[in-house]
């Protein structure tokens, strides 16, 4: 028996579309009071539209904006009452070789994925601990595991987020407040269009829908997994790179070579 979100005052960011607009929708099934965040307030009233039961509460708010995150924990408790469960979901890529690709992109994608999870974890995580309960979720990446060509800074990032979340997890120990740390791996969704990943590496990966996406994030956080990656194959890989990285090195390289050239 997993945890219960029934009545449980969820804030999920990046739910304007993709993996938090797909889990925000499963949450909502399943009971939970949602609060939802986005940079942008008409994708968020769409994913409220797909939702039945309480009509959940929108925020729009840029998480890589730390004055506007100031704000967002009193709106939600205004709202809905004091954040049990935090899912950091909002992420942002940008595609391309390093050098080619604008450093104010980079800069998006480092204060999105890396301090937009620090901002908001930062603003919640002190009244879980004066409650002893709660729950901080992270969706991070494969890729933060897995570094490869063309995804450099959005690889870092990942690899912080999950080096964040494992962190806090022995951190937190003992206080009442559960870490999950989700790493999914290709998505269908439109994050591919912002970060201008090129529709051929979907047939060159394996790649899973939103929806599909959304349900092993879910389930992680009702087993409160520690870190659950979302594919036993790339699971399989990411111990292979551990226990052997030197010969898991020279095997990537060539794949990713032979990838790159199609």
């Amino acid at each position: 028996m997993g945890r219960d979100y029934r009545d449980a005052v969820v804030v999920v960011t990046g739910a304007g579309g993709g993996i938090g607009r797909a889990l925000s929708v499963a949450l909502a099934s399943k009971g939970a009071r949602l609060a939802l965040v986005g940079r942008r307030a008409g994708p968020l009233e769409e994913t409220a539209g797909l939702m039945t039961g309480a009509r959940p509460l929108v925020l729009p708010c840029d998480v890589s904006d730390a004055e506007a995150v100031a704000g967002l924990r009193g709106r939600v408790e205004a709202g809905l009452g004091e954040i049990e469960v935090l899912v950091n979901n909002a992420g942002r890529g940008a595609y391309g070789p390093f050098e080619e690709v604008p450093l104010a992109d980079h800069r998006a994608v480092v204060e999105t994925n890396l301090m937009g999870v620090i901002h908001t974890t930062h603003r919640v995580l002190p009244s879980m601990l004066r409650r002893q309960r709660g729950q901080l979720v992270f969706v991070s990446s494969v890729l933060g595991e897995l570094p490869s060509p063309d995804h450099a800074v959005y690889g870092a990032t990942k690899f912080a987020v999950t080096g964040l979340g494992e962190s806090l997890a022995h951190e937190l120990r003992g206080t009442g407040v559960s870490v999950t740390v989700v790493e999914p791996g290709l998505v269908h969704s439109g994050f591919h269009e912002v970060s201008r990943t090129p529709m051929k590496r979907f047939g060159q990966v394996p790649s899973k829908s939103s929806e599909e996406a959304a349900a092993e994030v879910l389930r992680a956080m009702e087993r409160q997994r520690r870190l659950h990656v979302a594919d036993r194959w790339v699971g399989l890989a990411i111990r292979m790179r551990r226990l052997a990285p030197r010969s898991f090195g020279r095997v990537f390289g060539v794949v990713w070579g032979r990838m790159r050239r199609r």
